[in-house]
């Protein structure tokens, strides 16, 4: 009860500073401030995010957090120093008894190192200083012996484990093995001082108005605004312009040594490159076999995605006329994003019915006076409805939801297991809208998934592969966005739905999710390239990704880009943060083979769109019991507990745009939009 004695204190006083500003209109500015000086008070005390005065009595049945329960970062370091000089000793790496001993104290220390960074990581993400930054590299220094010590163990008793007939033994350390190490202390401090660097030039950098440089904005919550709404084309071209120029110029020159030293820990640890260590952790096969799998899989998607792209094309050169080549590629500043990876936001220009409008989200949002911590509650009430675990109380007391006016921090949405007593958390800078209603379901997605395996063995606390990670929300997502669903949420009136409307909602989510599929696939088909030394650095750095770009996605830079000068992809969050990207490619294959197994399950085959499991208990329940296997299984055998399938299925995709290509390519054909831009 202590947030309402606390929230009904304060209320006394800011009724009584109202009162006070109407009869002293001198005191007025300080009436207004007066609620934001509350809750600047209430997060600087209980370490906590209100953003409105709403927030406290939301949060007020929430159980209390002691602040100071985290990982005590001076005494784990302690303890690792002990048990590190007493590492159980043995002769005989065949020794299954030996390999569970020393599996054990390995865990043990692996565990402390992995909570300790996950708060330094935290803090330092949180709160972009020189001090917090100087912790994670002198954290990642300390944890280089241990590292360079237990790698060659591992792979040792990895070279006899693999013909045990224990099964968790021989998964173990075949994972175990897969991992590097540095034995240049200089390299591991030069490593994480040049990631945070990278990370503070994505955070911080700003783009300024031509006619006042003291109007500058961030990416987060304005550029990003603007891309969505503006329709005006050089408003455009300035934002995107003034972006890709601000940070990814600024990004290359600390990127490209920094992949160098990651790419030579690389083959220290005997991979021929950091691409093929990347591909390694996927479990797909070796370098050819996982490329041919991703080749594979984008091919089969590329028909569906040339009708779209045809009709946004041409609608868009409508929009703009004389602007760009009708028959050629798209400037990449015209699809409501700073990346041109999604289109949705632009869906009021390529509606198939504009007489039949969708739901605006965001309105709604605002109407029924939605606050970011309500639209966090309602992401997990879809959650427990389908016997999904409800988040711990760290989760809110802890979380970063809304961007803090105090300091500077990565704002790209995130979430984090302490795997230290229910600490889960997101750090998102919320903005009340559609794009952030659906970012809350899929990173809470991330937070169920640690929930759900939290009981294995620490080796086993990770997702079967990373992309099964990304896909487990952005599922939930999808359900969270249908007509069905939003009709239970009373944003929708049944009675307006109808076929045009269903069709123009398949529109915004092949905008979303169709038109991704080739920006996933060229993030790490370049970089692989990058790290092989298949692109001159001072000459094609910038040209190859605007290649490829247009190879695959039929997109164009909007203004003339050069090297060595431009390095557009380090405008891209997961470039400078070193984020492996191949792992969203693979989640938009496997959601909708998740999301269409789920209808299957509650008698659905047809009309997927038009599918809500929200409430279905037992088909959450099957969907938990595959979350719960984390990474104790090959993937395949997790994606097939839930699907009956054993590989990536695009079909499932396709199944679900069924009704939306057939549409496309008829009226793509009636308008003499053609298809293609080579």
């Amino acid at each position: 009860m202590i947030f309402r004695w606390i929230y009904l204190f304060l209320l006394i006083l800011w009724l009584q500073s109202g009162i006070v500003a109407r009869k002293y209109s001198k005191y007025h500015e300080r009436a207004d401030n007066f609620e934001h000086e509350i809750l600047d008070m209430l997060n600087k005390r209980y370490s906590t995010n209100f953003h409105s005065i709403s927030d406290i009595l939301e949060l007020d049945e929430r159980e209390e957090v002691d602040p100071n329960d985290h990982a005590d970062v001076e005494l784990w370091n302690k303890l690792n120093d002990e048990d590190i000089a007493n590492m159980p000793k043995t002769d005989d790496y065949s020794s299954e008894k030996d390999a569970l001993r020393w599996l054990e104290w390995y865990s043990k220390i692996s565990l402390r190192n992995y909570q300790v960074s996950a708060f330094l990581g935290w803090n330092h993400r949180t709160n972009l200083t020189k001090e917090n930054q100087a912790a994670v590299s002198a954290q990642s220094v300390r944890t280089a012996p241990f590292n360079r010590m237990a790698l060659p163990i591992a792979k040792k008793f990895n070279e006899y484990m693999k013909n045990s007939n224990n099964e968790d033994l021989k998964r173990i350390y075949g994972r175990l093995a897969q991992g590097t190490i540095s034995h240049n202390d200089e390299d591991v401090k030069t490593r994480s001082k040049l990631h945070s660097k990278l990370e503070k030039i994505y955070s911080t950098a700003e783009v300024c108005e031509l006619n006042d440089t003291k109007k500058c904005y961030t990416l987060s919550p304005t550029l990003e605004q603007l891309m969505q709404v503006e329709k005006d084309y050089d408003r455009l071209l300035w934002a995107w312009k003034g972006w890709h120029n601000q940070c990814g110029n600024k990004i290359r020159p600390v990127y490209l040594p920094f992949i160098h030293l990651l790419n030579k820990s690389s083959k220290e640890n005997g991979y021929k490159d950091l691409a093929q260590e990347w591909i390694q952790d996927y479990e797909m096969g070796d370098d050819i076999e996982f490329e041919r799998m991703f080749d594979d899989n984008l091919r089969a998607i590329m028909p569906l995605y040339e009708q779209l792209h045809a009709y946004v094309r041409g609608r868009l050169c409508q929009l703009y006329p004389n602007r760009f080549d009708c028959d050629g590629p798209i400037p990449a500043h015209l699809l409501g994003n700073m990346w041109a990876q999604q289109w949705q936001d632009r869906l009021d220009d390529f509606m198939p019915y504009p007489d039949a409008p969708l739901v605006d989200i965001t309105e709604m949002l605002h109407k029924k006076k939605y606050t970011i911590h309500r639209m966090y509650t309602t992401a997990e009430e879809f959650f427990t409805s389908i016997n999904l675990y409800p988040m711990t109380p760290k989760f809110w007391a802890r979380s970063l939801f809304s961007k803090p006016k105090d300091r500077e921090v990565v704002c790209h949405p995130s979430a984090s297991d302490f795997k230290y007593h229910d600490d889960y958390r997101v750090k998102i800078c919320t903005v009340i809208n559609d794009d952030y209603f659906y970012t809350a379901h899929h990173e809470m997605g991330h937070v169920e998934y640690y929930m759900s395996y939290a009981k294995m063995p620490f080796v086993y606390q990770d997702g079967a592969n990373s992309g099964f990670h990304e896909a487990i929300g952005d599922t939930i997502g999808m359900y969270a966005i249908s007509i069905p669903h939003l009709i239970k949420l009373g944003f929708v009136d049944e009675k307006t739905v109808t076929l045009h409307y269903e069709m123009n909602s398949l529109m915004r989510m092949a905008l979303q999710k169709v038109a991704f599929l080739p920006f996933g696939y060229v993030m790490d088909k370049y970089r692989f390239q990058l790290f092989r030394g298949q692109i001159k650095e001072e000459t094609e750095l910038n040209a190859r990704w605007w290649e490829l770009r247009k190879k695959y996605s039929g997109l164009m830079p909007p203004v003339p880009r050069s090297d060595p000068e431009n390095f557009d992809p380090g405008a891209k969050y997961h470039i400078p943060s070193n984020t492996p990207y191949a792992r969203y490619f693979i989640a938009h294959i496997l959601q909708f083979q998740f999301y269409r197994a789920m209808c299957r399950l509650q008698g659905q085959t047809e009309r997927l769109h038009m599918c809500d499991i929200y409430g279905n208990k037992d088909v959450g329940t099957r969907f938990r019991q595959m979350l719960a296997m984390g990474s104790s299984k090959p993937w395949s055998e997790v994606l097939e507990s839930l699907t009956g399938e054993t590989k990536l299925e695009p079909q499932a995709m396709m199944d679900y745009f069924e009704p939306l290509y057939k549409w496309l390519k008829m009226e793509n054909l009636a308008r003499g939009y053609p298809v293609g831009w080579m």
